[in-house]
């Protein structure tokens, strides 16, 4: 998976029609001098029925009501790692309910992330004591083609000449940034409560697993133009990628 192995493997395929999760554990990401605890899981499209969410004591919203089975099953995978992922910070068992821009209400005293690509799902937690915002995003290999289709929406002349110097695999650095402002989107959303496109955040500086952003737009009190965001980014296996973004809270 897009993060260190997970630390128990849950499968269930021996139970007939409910081999929807597999490969699921604990995980832990380090990064910016700290450790991050989550769960992940793989999960199984071909196997996903609306009954599950009873099943597994997940409430199916009605915002999701005319949503197709793909959409339903990432979104189960997704709630599934974030309740082990707060039972893991020891927060009490609750809904995370949608808000009204669709953002996930998290339970009071934590803040949290969630994110899905292909067959897989994660999601990472902390305690809002020392964090203002967290964002995790998993990302599938980016092919040649797929690159050049996307390369225009996500970043300028400048970011792709930044891309090109930092990266060997153009494509690779692509889809570490296009990660990267995803996560970016999701720290800062709490505080912003708004849309912002790939252009509101610039790249800066490719460093080892680390990628620096400089605010482009005035988008909150907090959230200036000129003001910098550092990702932290790491490469599977296969290529895909995971980012994450930490916004540590003021002392």
């Amino acid at each position: 998976m897009t993060a260190d192995a997970p630390a128990a493997a849950d499968s269930e395929s021996s139970d007939p029609g409910q081999a929807f999760v597999r490969e699921a554990g604990d995980i832990e990401i380090e990064a910016f001098g700290r450790r991050f605890a989550g769960h992940a899981c793989r999960f199984d499209l071909g196997a996903y029925r609306d009954g599950l969410f009873a099943r597994y004591g997940i409430e199916l919203p009605a915002q999701l009501d005319r949503a197709v089975p793909k959409r339903r099953s990432e979104f189960l995978a997704g709630r599934l790692c974030a309740r082990r992922a707060l039972d893991r910070l020891g927060a009490a068992p609750a809904t995370v309910a949608i808000g009204r821009d669709r953002e996930p209400l998290w339970p009071p005293g934590t803040i949290a992330s969630i994110t899905h690509a292909g067959d897989r799902a994660l999601c990472l937690a902390a305690s809002d004591a020392d964090t203002l915002g967290l964002g995790v995003d998993i990302e599938r290999p980016l092919d040649a083609a797929r690159a050049a289709e996307i390369r225009s929406l996500v970043v300028d002349a400048d970011e792709q000449a930044r891309i090109a110097d930092g990266f060997a695999d153009p494509a690779a650095g692509l889809a570490a940034t296009f990660s990267a402002k995803e996560s970016l989107y999701k720290a800062l959303f709490p505080q912003v409560r708004c849309l912002f496109g790939f252009e509101a955040m610039r790249l800066v500086r490719v460093g080892p697993q680390r990628l620096d952003f400089a605010c482009a737009e005035d988008l909150a009190p907090g959230v200036r133009r000129g003001q910098g965001f550092a990702a932290h980014y790491r490469f599977d296996a296969d290529g895909g990628v995971l980012s994450l973004v930490w916004l540590p809270r003021a002392a």
